[in-house]
């Protein structure tokens, strides 16, 4: 036991030392660990290396002296592995640079259980003709016809399931990303999945509440509504006759979701590494922005929140509907909310219309386009499975899991691209990309980003309203142009898109772009009304008066200085404080790297002189122990330099 406590210790004591001569604070002590123990294996062989000038004399190597000779060599060669394991790892983080959208991005570690799974998920990934993908093969995956790859790709997710499947069915959502052949394709994966057993569902709902079941439901229906990868519902009746809709967090699945987003995030780097379509779609974005929308379907409590949004957004209108969520029996793998009577409007067909459709059509489509304009929670999924025709004649609005809203910013550029299409206006769709962050002078070309808004408004606007796709093509030249709109303005655009298509499933040939067009012009004329646009001069004016009456002063002081000629300019050089960081680290590594390559070549001429005074203890020069000394000190130097140029180059704010 004490001697596994020793090497414990020793393995701790060079990893602590290998991590402040490198100033490696930020370094996992996984990692620092792993670099030990390989040190440790290297610089014991160098060591041994040294004492023996053959194999035959290994056995009878003093195991004290060993240890003592092995010491530095220990150390550097720990130092080299944690530079080593650096530069292996910086690859795994290129791309994942940001902060997923939602909140702080987590971090997701590779443990056994996560390594057993990513070589499945591999295995079914090779299995359907992908290995070029990672790296593997002859690259024939590309050139396969799309309409296979759309095969292929369906086939892996059914069989990788789980998180998977719910990616296909989120990427069937993206007309803007893929073509109408992948989505169809991707339209046809599966959401429903074995039903947990009664047992382990019924335990999770008690665990959930907190107390026994008949406190609580007069009546559950264990026969469930739908079982799909995230949850579970069931029909029950609450003691007071409520009917309702019970929707519980299949069990375990937080740690299913966890292995599952880890090695999707890394599926997603490693192929936007090696394909240029995957750069073009920053597949990293698209993975944080999938797994933020996944945790945010796992807490029940936050869709309560939102569903009681989006029933306040449409409250002023009879004819739609939002089930009621029992607020006081939802946890957060727990939603308890009111049942709605009807037919989802995927049921309905040509030979059986829905009754009274335009009244219904203009609903829905006015409850959804006016609480994206007022900036209220909008349902971000309403296709034709989520939209009921109730008994009572009116929508009703169900599976409210995804949903968006839109900030001040973001509704201002949104209201400016809906009026730069109606008006046929490019100069005013760029400048509404660039009012929302998407477009940046320092980065995009203004003018062409203009003229190829102009070659898209020609395309489509002439003669007329857009079509209904054309709000699909622009999310795709946006991506073509290398322009990021922000996550919750794509999440609109998706949401307009689908119900466009709901619309039209419930009243075919209805004029979606022209209703649209027709609230944009109420939410124009609301603006500049008489009263809004007096309003609108009285702030501006307010801002911009002080600086008028200022402005007589201080054209008086400048003529006076330039007649007495006090007037001189002066420029400093590196006045950013960035740039004089930047110098600075680039000095202070010439002069690491300088005095490394110093002290080695010192230390080697010292290594090779004779004579000095010698320590018969040791058998041993002052002139070795000096070029000893100096070869660690010249390698704890370069290794130190190494190591920042390779974080360097890693993101910013990426893991280590």
């Amino acid at each position: 036991m004490l001697d596994v406590l020793t090497t414990v210790a020793i393995v701790v004591g060079i990893a602590w030392l290998g991590r402040m001569l490198l100033d490696a604070r930020e370094l996992t002590w996984g990692r620092l660990l792993l670099a030990a123990l390989l040190g440790i294996a290297l610089g014991d062989a160098a060591a041994l290396f040294l004492l023996v000038s053959s194999f035959s004399e290994i056995p009878s190597v003093d195991l004290e002296q060993l240890q003592l000779v092995s010491l530095p060599f220990r150390i550097i060669a720990t130092m080299g592995s944690i530079v080593a394991l650096e530069l292996f790892f910086r690859r795994a983080r290129v791309g994942d640079t940001g902060t997923a959208p939602g909140g702080p991005r987590r971090r997701l570690r590779f443990g056994p259980r996560v390594a057993v799974r990513a070589v499945a998920v591999v295995r079914i990934l090779f299995r359907h003709g992908f290995a070029p993908l990672l790296g593997w093969g002859s690259g024939r995956a590309a050139s396969l016809d799309p309409q296979d790859l759309a095969r292929r790709a369906r086939l892996a997710l059914e069989e990788a399931g789980g998180v998977y499947v719910k990616l296909g069915q989120l990427l069937a959502s993206r007309p803007d990303l893929l073509s109408p052949q992948a989505l169809a394709e991707l339209s046809r994966l599966q959401s429903a999945v074995a039903p947990v057993p009664r047992a382990a569902i019924e335990a999770q709902m008690v665990s959930q509440l907190g107390g026994p079941l008949d406190e609580v439901f007069a009546s559950v229906s264990w026969q469930p509504l739908g079982s799909a990868s995230i949850a579970q519902a069931h029909a029950a009746e609450l003691v007071d006759g409520m009917p309702v809709v019970i929707k519980v967090r299949r069990p375990g699945l937080e740690l299913v979701i966890d292995r599952d987003l880890a090695i999707l995030q890394w599926l997603a780097r490693n192929v936007e590494r090696r394909l240029v379509w995957a750069r073009q779609l920053k597949l990293t974005r698209l993975a944080a922005e999938f797994a933020a929308t996944l945790r945010e379907e796992l807490d029940f409590e936050s869709e309560a929140r939102n569903i009681a949004e989006i029933a306040a957004a449409v409250a002023d209108e009879p004819l739609i509907r939002v089930p009621r969520v029992v607020t006081g029996l939802t946890r957060p793998g727990l939603l308890v909310m009111e049942r709605l009577s009807g037919r989802p409007l995927s049921h309905f067909s040509a030979i059986e219309p829905v009754p009274d459709a335009d009244r219904l059509a203009d609903a829905l489509c006015s409850s959804q386009v006016v609480a994206m304009l007022e900036g209220r929670r909008f349902h971000g999924d309403p296709h034709a499975g989520n939209v009921l025709v109730l008994e009572d004649g009116r929508i009703g609005l169900i599976d409210l899991g995804i949903s968006g809203r839109l900030d001040a910013f973001e509704r201002a550029a949104v209201f400016q691209m809906l009026l730069a299409l109606r008006l046929e206006q490019p100069s005013l769709l760029v400048e509404s990309m660039t009012t929302i962050g998407a477009l940046d002078p320092a980065i995009h070309d203004p003018s062409e980003i203009e003229r190829a808004m102009a070659r898209f408004m020609t395309a489509y606007l002439a003669p007329g309203l857009p079509p209904s796709r054309a709000l699909t093509d622009l999310l795709r030249l946006t991506l073509d142009l290398g322009l990021t709109l922000p996550v919750s303005t794509t999440g609109m655009f998706r949401a307009l898109a689908t119900l466009m298509g709901s619309l039209e499933e419930l009243r075919p040939g209805y004029p979606v772009i022209e209703k649209i067009a027709e609230l944009g012009g109420a939410e124009v004329k609301r603006r500049l009304l008489p009263s809004s646009a007096g309003e609108f001069i009285k702030q501006e004016w307010s801002e911009f008066a002080p600086l008028v009456r200022r402005l007589p002063h201080h054209v008086d002081r400048l003529a006076t200085m330039l007649q007495h000629g006090r007037i001189a300019t002066r420029t400093r050089v590196l006045a950013d404080p960035d740039d004089r960081r930047f110098l600075e680290k680039l000095v202070n590594r010439f002069v690491l790297t300088f005095l490394s390559l110093g002290t080695g070549a010192v230390s080697t001429m010292l290594l090779g002189l004779g004579g000095g005074l010698r320590f018969p203890l040791l058998d041993v020069a002052l002139y070795e122990v000096l070029g000893w000394i100096g070869l660690f000190i010249a390698m704890t130097l370069l290794f130190r330099v190494l190591l920042a140029v390779l974080r360097s180059e890693a993101p910013h704010g990426a893991d280590s």
